[in-house]
């Protein structure tokens, strides 16, 4: 009996070990991931909390990886790590119900003055409109932006799981729900093309940088010499315009 003991305690201390190891190297992707969700959250939001939760995601990743269903590691901890980190964002209830109405508001001002002006109205002309100060405005779009955040993981989970076997722990690639990697058909990517070339200057960098050069939050902003929560401001209001100027913004909030 006390053979078979030592057995099982080699092999609990043999699992401890691999899954320490899995853990200390792959903290990079927690740091990934952080780094590709910060952009859309309210600039209060610390970071170094939403890191605790992605490493809980990584350590529940590593207690529960089997390399029998022929998935690498990494791409079954991004998942992982993501679903925590969501998980706490929802948890905080930053979007109320009357969001929906704010954003449909803003969609229809954004198309009228389009209209009247005959170009794609700027953000300060918008707020005017809707009869917001500059910061209710700021904090409206960084509503919208969470919000379509939101319905894309929502939409991408329920696909995942209408797949067959295990399917729902893969993702081939990181950034392949970002709301600019959606679109599929070739009319959707001219229009998106053409949407971009409209942006002003600075958005239309940021854009750039952050979903076609796949570049960080930290990294945009020494690249363009200002901080990250203006580089975040930035990211929301070409995010809104992208999304009217296409008829796409999502109204479903969490």
């Amino acid at each position: 009996m006390g053979a078979v003991n030592k057995g099982k305690s080699g092999y609990v201390s043999e699992n401890l070990i691999r899954r320490d190891k899995l853990i200390i190297e792959n903290l990079s992707l927690v740091k990934y991931v952080v780094g590709k969700i910060m952009i859309y959250l309210p600039s209060f939001v610390d970071k170094e909390d939403i890191i605790e939760y992605g490493i809980l995601g990584l350590m529940e990743a590593a207690e529960k990886y089997d390399p029998k269903n022929n998935t690498k590691f990494g791409t079954y901890a991004i998942s992982r790590i993501r679903g925590a980190i969501l998980d706490h964002l929802r948890s905080q209830d930053w979007l109320p119900r009357s969001m929906r109405d704010k954003a449909s508001m803003a969609k229809e001002a954004y198309i009228s003055l389009g209209q009247k002006l005959n170009r794609p109205p700027r953000s300060e002309e918008i707020a005017a409109e809707l009869k917001m100060d500059p910061v209710e405005w700021e904090k409206l779009l960084t509503g919208i932006s969470l919000g379509t955040f939101f319905s894309l993981e929502e939409y991408y989970q329920k696909s995942e799981n209408n797949k067959a076997g295990n399917r729902c722990q893969e993702i081939s690639d990181p950034k392949s729900h970002d709301p600019l990697r959606d679109l599929e058909t070739k009319e959707e990517k001219t229009l998106l093309a053409n949407a971009i070339a409209e942006l002003p200057k600075k958005e239309r960098l940021v854009i750039s940088l952050y979903y076609f050069e796949d570049l960080m939050l930290r990294e945009i902003s020494e690249i363009m010499g200002i901080s990250e929560s203006r580089i975040s401001q930035l990211h929301h209001r070409a995010l809104f315009m992208l999304r009217a100027k296409m008829n796409k913004i999502s109204l479903n909030t969490c």
